[in-house]
């Protein structure tokens, strides 16, 4: 006689698992830090003439030094396309049947990866006051430089952010699709569209190669990490196998969360 039994307190197949509170807690500090630091840009002041005028390329590091001369408008709409597509990345995951059944916890990673991510780097931003590589650029009109954004180039926001959405959703087709195929194109792509916005936006002469470097980073860890933290691991599922009267018990756990 073989008795089975089963203390299951969530379907088989969920895959990540949500803390109301710890997550609500990482998601309202991290918001508050972003919201604080984009508020401080908003009174930062301007630059004035002088502090432009004091600006000398000689004293960046030689491996950004060359990204000074570098000006390009039609790079700088691009990466700003690519940084759009990004943002929809996580959401193909609802074309598919599996994707759909997770949606809640999807998005709830989703906001939660955006959030941590753009509270890092708009904290770089704020604490740095790194001056663009544009406003070394003598063919700028001065005008132009003096505006409150030229002094928040390190980190990229535009290689963070692409970085975090891209990586997050080849992570999460990864935990959804363990077995597919297209794996390995998946992480290919997730991987180059943040890379190559980040080399537009280095030619647009927005952002110095550590600007983008550190950005793509701390996105592409942020994106990774997320759903990381929130996956069931194999160590939450155990089987046991244990002796009952004339027979033998198997029993399976599976932790609640």
């Amino acid at each position: 006689m073989i008795l089975c039994s089963a203390n299951i307190a969530a379907q088989d197949d969920k895959i990540y698992h949500w803390h109301p509170n710890k997550d609500a807690i990482t998601m309202i500090s991290s918001g508050m830090l972003w919201g604080g630091t984009e508020y401080l840009k908003t009174i930062s002041p301007v630059p004035t003439p002088e502090d432009i005028m004091d600006l000398n390329s000689n004293d960046i590091w030689a491996f950004d030094r060359a990204t000074v001369d570098n000006l390009s408008m039609s790079a700088k709409k691009t990466s700003d396309y690519l940084l759009y597509t990004s943002v929809l990345t996580p959401f193909t995951h609802f074309i598919g049947k599996k994707g759909r059944k997770h949606s809640g916890v999807i998005l709830g990673m989703t906001l939660e990866a955006f959030l941590v991510n753009d509270g890092i780097t708009s904290l770089l931003k704020t604490t740095t006051s790194r001056f663009r590589p544009y406003t070394y650029n003598p063919e700028v009109p001065i005008d132009d430089k003096q505006d409150t954004n030229a002094r928040y180039s390190f980190a990229s926001g535009h290689a963070s952010n692409t970085a975090v959405f891209c990586f997050f959703s080849a992570k999460v087709f990864n935990d959804l699709y363990p077995e597919s195929k297209w794996k390995t194109v998946v992480w290919v792509a997730a991987a180059t569209l943040p890379a190559v916005t980040s080399y537009l936006r280095t030619q647009a002469g927005r952002h110095f190669p550590t600007d983008v470097i550190t950005g793509y980073a701390i996105g592409a860890s942020v994106g990774f990490l997320v759903p990381h933290f929130h996956k069931i691991s194999t160590h939450d599922h155990a089987f046991n196998i244990g002796s009952f009267q004339n027979g033998i018990v198997l029993t399976y756990n599976k932790r609640l969360y």
